[in-house]
């Protein structure tokens, strides 16, 4: 199907749509501010803040993934010390962040097949454990004081497997278990976690370390994997068909067809890989910017990390609150240059307030650009291909850190890191305006 002169596809439905007063409910009667009760029953029924709570399996779930992955940081951060107290190696904690994401490029688009092929909930138990048994084994080797850096290594490709398996089914069980009505607070409510989990989990990995020792941590973390699989096997999502066989190729190709035809899909895909090629490495050069243009020490990166996370949870926040917004494709364009106008600022500023401004900027456009993305594809596509271009956008999301973080260290040894801050934010707006100027129906999005 070739792409039609108004950037319109049958197979692509206008939104909004109407839905059915059923669509997406579950469990209980209850209005959405009911069911988390209490006396600001009224002020969250205003906000929609909650509504995805109103469905008891989200809730559990919900509940499940925020234990898991607030052992997940704490495991990063202790992972880290380790390697740095075995090898002294600034190349090594790299090369351990190098093998745990790089799965991610080649086996992202296998599980969006696996995830429209295969019980969701099923693949998403079997990962889920097999990466807990990752984090036992390293428990059980950092305790017997055996542990290697090889180890730590193989361990960590391991878990990369198992994360890229099971992120597109993630993501699209989070459809199965809202429905259509909910699914933007459910993504929102979803990012929020994750991104508190990535201020507490390091937070108790301080504190962990010191009691319990690193040991201690890794089994911590095996131990959260139960509270996700505990959930899963609770929980019911919606009864959807399971795909047809065949080989892996020819799925995994129909997908990349299928998201040809799909212009906003593509755009969409296109601003997600922007963003996280040109502004979220900044991760990777901060430290070189708090040190030598802010003058900060290692206590003061942290503060600036922590701002950064604020701002994320903000723009998690502000998605569930408000609920569907008027114009969500303007928004997520708005928040493409945002987010590379933060970077544009970070990289030219000179005290850690207008750092700190800046990294607010950022964390809250980004975190809120995805979250609207993901809904949006989530709206756009067919379920029996909800998968595949899920893995897509985890590949646009995920798999692009390898990239945007080797273009960031080679730009930044050559030209400095507040300049590549400045740079590559100024190519992310620009971006950003040449979607906008050549995706009419993108910004037409309601």
């Amino acid at each position: 199907m070739s792409e039609r002169g108004d950037d319109r596809t049958p197979a692509e439905p206008d939104l909004p749509v109407e839905l059915s007063a059923a669509d997406g409910q579950a469990g209980s009667g209850a209005s959405p501010a009911e069911a988390v009760g209490g006396r600001h029953a009224g002020l969250l029924a205003r906000t929609g803040a909650i509504d995805a709570l109103a469905h008891q399996d989200f809730r559990t779930f919900w509940i499940g993934a925020f234990v898991s992955n607030v052992g997940s940081w704490m495991q990063n951060v202790a992972q880290g010390w380790l390697v740095l107290t075995l090898t002294d190696s600034a190349f090594m904690l790299g090369l351990v962040g190098f093998v745990s994401t790089i799965p991610m490029l080649v086996l992202l688009l296998v599980g969006g097949v696996f995830a429209d092929r295969l019980d969701r909930r099923r693949l998403l138990i079997w990962t889920q454990a097999g990466m807990m048994a990752s984090a036992a084994g390293l428990a059980l080797l950092t305790a017997l004081g055996v542990v290697a850096v090889w180890h730590i290594l193989v361990l960590s490709f391991l878990a990369g497997v198992g994360m890229s398996l099971a992120g597109p089914a993630y993501q699209a069980f989070v459809h199965d278990l809202v429905g259509r009505r909910d699914l933007q607070n459910a993504i929102a409510l979803n990012s929020a976690q994750f991104n508190l989990s990535r201020v507490v989990g390091p937070s108790l990995a301080g504190v962990a370390v010191g009691a319990i020792g690193l040991a201690g941590c890794f089994g911590l973390n095996a131990v959260s994997y139960l509270a996700a699989i505990g959930a899963l096997a609770i929980v019911r999502g919606a009864q959807r068909p399971t795909g047809r066989g065949g080989p892996l190729w020819k799925s995994m190709l129909e997908g990349t067809a299928y998201v040809r035809r799909r212009p906003r899909v593509q755009a969409l895909l296109l601003l997600t890989a922007g963003i996280s090629v040109l502004a979220l490495p900044y991760t990777t050069l901060l430290p070189i910017v708090a040190r030598d243009s802010l003058g900060l020490d290692a206590a003061g990166l942290g503060y600036l990390m922590a701002v950064g996370g604020v701002g994320a949870v903000a723009g998690a926040l502000v998605l569930a609150v408000r609920g569907l917004f008027v114009r969500r494709g303007l928004y997520i364009l708005g928040c493409g240059i945002a987010c590379g106008l933060g970077s544009l600022g970070l990289g030219l500023a000179r005290t850690p307030v207008a750092a700190g401004a800046a990294l607010m900027v950022i964390g809250f456009s980004a975190t809120s650009a995805f979250g609207m993305v993901n809904t949006i594809l989530q709206e756009l596509v067919d379920d029996a291909m909800r998968g595949r271009v899920l893995s897509m956008y985890g590949l646009a999301f995920l798999g692009t850190f390898p990239i945007g973080n080797l273009l960031a260290g080679t730009l930044a040894a050559g030209l400095g890191a507040s300049f590549t801050l400045a740079l590559t934010g100024s190519l992310l707006a620009a971006l950003t305006i040449l979607v906008a100027i050549t995706r009419p129906r993108l910004r037409e999005i309601r």
